[in-house]
């Protein structure tokens, strides 16, 4: 299940972040998205079980979480076209990762709590790095309005031109390997120390 859990947050880290503009004023209303939709994703599903579907429950799972994007995609038009325009086909990437999330813990008992705390774990994952790129790449922090973007600025960005190379596709995933490297490195020591309590309690 972890190496599926690994799988699952590299390729949802591919398909969302690296592909959206980097400022968090777009990343938040993809954040959002995502959990509503792994959320949607997961009630889908429980109730398909239900109902004894089969193998129409798979195709089912994936008509309703493209519905969802679309009806998403209008909401968010309505709130604000040019964060909607902005975005274009990059709305409909949480869609796939919300898929993959369901899939993997798809007829599993208690999947629907197991669905929130990954996509909860993503969308921390995911606020941080819209953050850093923000904040190295523009000097500011962006947020979402009906009129666009609206942003606070830190420092004058003019001045540090070279950090705006991680407002970039390759910034995004240097800034991306250090994290994962970072993420690997914690759940490689975690492990350590799992280990060697179980062998201290057997002994």
């Amino acid at each position: 299940m972890k190496k599926n859990l690994y799988f699952v947050f590299i390729a949802a880290s591919f398909a969302l972040l690296v592909s959206a503009p980097g400022r968090l004023a777009y990343g938040l209303p993809l954040i959002i998205e995502l959990i509503a939709l792994s959320a949607g994703a997961s009630l889908f599903n429980s109730l398909a079980a239900k109902m004894n579907l089969g193998e129409l429950q798979e195709i089912l799972s994936l008509s309703f979480i493209v519905f969802a994007a679309i009806l998403y995609k209008q909401i968010l038009i309505f709130f604000s076209p040019i964060l909607a325009l902005n975005l274009s086909f990059v709305i409909f990437l949480p869609a796939a990762s919300a898929f993959l999330i369901g899939s993997v813990f798809s007829g599993q008992p208690a999947s629907l709590s197991k669905n929130a705390a990954l996509s909860a774990k993503f969308g921390a994952f995911a606020f941080v790095f819209f953050l850093l790129r923000d904040i190295l790449g523009y000097g500011a922090i962006s947020f979402p309005t009906p009129g666009g973007v609206e942003e606070i600025v830190l420092f004058d960005s003019y001045k540090t031109s070279f950090l705006s190379f991680f407002a970039t596709i390759p910034g995004c995933l240097l800034i991306f390997a250090f994290c994962a490297a970072a993420l690997l490195a914690l759940q490689t020591r975690m492990n350590v120390l799992e280990k060697s309590g179980a062998m201290d309690e057997n002994n």
